[in-house]
């Protein structure tokens, strides 16, 4: 067998030197996220009130208000949270890789190399039909189901970033 001497380097990177990924201006998503998000939790309102009511005429008044009370507390700490990370909401597409941000108490950047990319798909339950919205999922090498959700897209823009990717994936696999 022949020996392939091939010379090896793997010199260090100055970290001064790589691109800031939080310098790039992001778009937001449609603000009707938020009005899906406060219907759903409109529907758990109602559900607990129905449950308050049931517990009251089961003499179970203490109980009842106890479980409603904390249910309902939560609940208002979740609309709270929605709408202090609606804006927070963006994404961005770079040259070589996707950018996704979200959350307010606990906030989360996502970048995602195009060489990772398997698949991508647009989901739309009947509520985002509703609103005119769209959920951007992204299938990434290794990842046992979508790595990255963009939910409250317009349907259109979902589509051409769908297409986009759908591109860049091509492109990186030739």
């Amino acid at each position: 067998m022949d020996s392939i001497e091939t010379p090896f380097s793997n010199n260090t990177i100055d970290i001064a030197t790589l691109p800031d990924f939080e310098e790039v201006a992001m778009n937001p998503v449609r603000e009707k996220l938020l009005t899906k998000h406060l219907l759903q939790t409109g529907v758990w309102f109602l559900l607990v009130i129905a449950f308050g009511v049931f517990m009251y005429f089961q003499d179970e008044i203490l109980v009842g208000g106890i479980i409603s009370g904390i249910v309902t507390f939560f609940l208002i700490f979740v609309v709270f949270n929605f709408i202090k990370k609606q804006p927070r909401y963006a994404y961005a597409i770079r040259e070589k890789d996707l950018i996704y941000k979200r959350g307010f108490l606990l906030s989360k950047t996502t970048v995602v190399s195009f060489n990772r990319i398997q698949h991508v798909s647009i989901n739309r339950s009947v509520l985002d039909k509703w609103l005119d919205l769209s959920t951007l999922k992204i299938f990434t090498a290794g990842g046992s189901g979508s790595d990255v959700k963009i939910p409250g897209l317009d349907p259109t823009v979902a589509e051409k970033l769908k297409e986009a990717l759908a591109g860049k994936i091509a492109n990186e696999n030739v």
